[in-house]
């Protein structure tokens, strides 16, 4: 059997590796009378997935149809209400094989990594009957929601995709309990596998809660956000995501429905919290412990420009140093920098401007003294939604109006522990120069963590997160009709950025969510000691490796 994972994945990426599962074009593959025969055990859920611009070209194209592609390719929630869409495109392409947007009308379509059938779930027994119909015929099955995996985990070139994004259930509890004999209930909400945050956001401020939920709130909110750990602007007062779910509903690779909880299930719901979307079965919904509203929220939009990278990366350096008290004070959010300015989103939560100002001060005073321009004042808000709808949506009432997605793009991460900024204090900001002006990746940013997250939980999350002070980013993007050698170059160089990094902080590691494609050492970077317990979890509820992708617990032995 010819196996194939996806020619955007195997040329750009990983040439050497395979998958075994059948896949459209094999022999293996059903024939129509037994799709026919599936189609009607799920009430006729199954729908044929084109890839999103195919409206655009011949021999579909449909002008009306097109415009509207053409009106909502860089929304991401357009994106998410279209089965064969992802947020970023390049994991959509078949290496050139792809279907663009930007190309004419008679221009090829190919169906690329798009898979080829979707099951359009609604309840749990669409979920079961389309996971032992896929075991039964040993399919590439994938699991989808918005499409948001940054590393292409949610299609596979002739596959079958099990689409939850019609599971729209939202239940709030006063007091949840896992079992009968549970001593303790927790606020908390009960998610359908469709959720995104941007709803879920608006109810919790409507009954004056928040929870440890996405930046990007056109993410899922039970999905591989949370199942993946789950970095939050709140985590440093409230956790990560995954330490906050309280329990998952979930089918298992041999078709059972079950929940997963601290009273039952329980090395499931330990896997499920921290070891990776798409593994170890179908999350149909997830229940998130919920927090008390902030009493208030000063944000500070700061950027500094530097008259040239001298200068800056003194500026670089201090704000490295300081960056543990800023942590220690309760700063959250995430900087932006360039090898000549940096750009603070930096939230801090239940304190007031006089304190943010206190706090902020060093590195304002230095940036004055040495001629950097800073532009940007402290901010106050009543609520993280009221920022939220300010700042990430524009002043709208929603976020669902963005144009900021549809985009191709590589990127890397480390995990930056606190030790490093305790000593050898020079050493990060002279790397992350080094990356912006030697190795031409443009750009770094980074997530502020520490507090809440540095407590030691019972959960899959990779153990470098509790020592990480930065989630440290490393980003390319490319033209949607670049060329495969030209997408191979910004990985390398990606690549290359990560390395030096790994080099800086031997035994951390990653967040599975946002990894390199080619992380080395991957098991123990995305998941660390975990590793072997995470395994043998997934054989016993796995064995046939249904739940199959790339860096995914399991995936070495395809």
């Amino acid at each position: 059997m010819i196996a194939i994972l996806s020619i955007f994945l195997v040329v750009l990426f990983a040439p050497g590796h395979v998958h075994s599962k059948c896949i459209a074009g094999e022999l293996c593959w059903p024939d129509a009378q037994t799709w026919a025969s599936f189609n009607r055990s799920v009430g006729g859920r199954m729908i044929s997935v084109a890839p999103p611009a195919s409206p655009c070209h011949d021999p579909n194209y449909d002008e009306r149809a097109c415009n509207a592609v053409r009106s909502g390719w860089n929304s991401p929630f357009w994106r998410t209400d279209q089965p064969g869409a992802l947020q970023r495109t390049s994991w959509e392409s078949f290496g050139e094989q792809r279907c663009l947007i930007s190309s004419n009308r008679t221009a090829a379509c190919f169906q690329g990594a798009v898979p080829i059938y979707a099951v359009n779930v609604t309840r749990a027994a669409h979920v079961q009957e389309a996971v032992k119909f896929a075991s039964r015929h040993d399919l590439r099955i994938v699991i989808r929601n918005t499409g948001h995996d940054f590393l292409g985990r949610s299609t596979a070139v002739g596959a079958l995709s099990i689409w939850v994004h019609h599971l729209q259930k939202i239940q709030f509890h006063e007091s949840f309990k896992c079992g009968r004999g549970s001593d303790r209930g927790y606020s908390a909400v009960t998610v359908g596998a469709g959720i995104q945050w941007e709803e879920l956001y608006r109810q919790a401020y409507q009954r004056k809660m928040i929870l440890a939920g996405g930046g990007c709130s056109s993410v899922g909110a039970a999905g591989g956000y949370p199942q993946g750990g789950g970095q939050s602007f709140l985590s440093p007062l409230i956790g990560l995501s995954a330490d906050n779910v309280l329990e998952y509903e979930v089918v298992t690779a041999d078709g059972r429905l079950v929940k997963a909880n601290a009273c039952q299930n329980t090395d499931l719901f330990w896997a499920l919290r921290g070891g990776g979307g798409g593994t170890f079965g179908v999350v149909l919904s997830a229940t998130h412990r919920t927090f008390p509203a902030l009493h208030t929220l000063v944000f500070a939009p700061h950027n500094f420009s530097a008259p040239d990278t001298t200068t800056f990366q003194g500026l670089l350096t201090l704000f490295t140093r300081l960056n543990p008290s800023l942590s220690d004070a309760g700063w959250s959010g995430y900087f932006f920098s360039t090898s000549q300015s940096l750009t603070l989103t930096f939230l801090l939560p239940n304190r007031n401007v006089s304190y943010a100002s206190a706090t902020l001060a060093p590195l304002l005073s230095y940036a004055r003294e040495n001629n950097i321009r800073i532009d940007g004042s402290l901010e106050t808000y009543a609520s993280y939604w009221d920022w939220h709808l300010q700042f990430q949506c524009g002043g709208q009432e929603s976020c669902l109006g963005l144009n900021n997605l549809g985009v191709s793009d590589v990127f890397a991460t480390r995990l930056i522990p606190r030790s490093l900024f305790n000593h050898e204090q020079d050493l990060l900001p002279k790397a992350m120069m080094r990356v912006m002006t030697e190795l031409q990746v443009p750009a770094t940013y980074a997530i502020l963590g520490g507090g809440k997250v540095r407590e030691p939980q019972d959960s899959a999350v990779n153990p470098a997160y509790r020592d990480g002070l930065w989630l440290l980013v490393s980003p390319l993007t490319w033209r949607d009709n670049a060329t495969v050698a030209e997408m191979r170059a910004a990985a390398n160089l990606v690549s290359q950025a990560n390395k030096l990094f790994i080099d800086l902080t031997p035994g951390s590691g990653t967040y599975v969510n946002e990894a390199d494609y080619n992380e080395p050492n991957w098991q123990q970077s995305f998941f660390g000691k975990n590793y072997p317990r995470l395994y043998h979890i997934k054989r016993r509820v796995d064995p046939i490796n249904l739940f199959t992708c790339h860096h995914c617990v399991g995936s070495e032995f395809n």
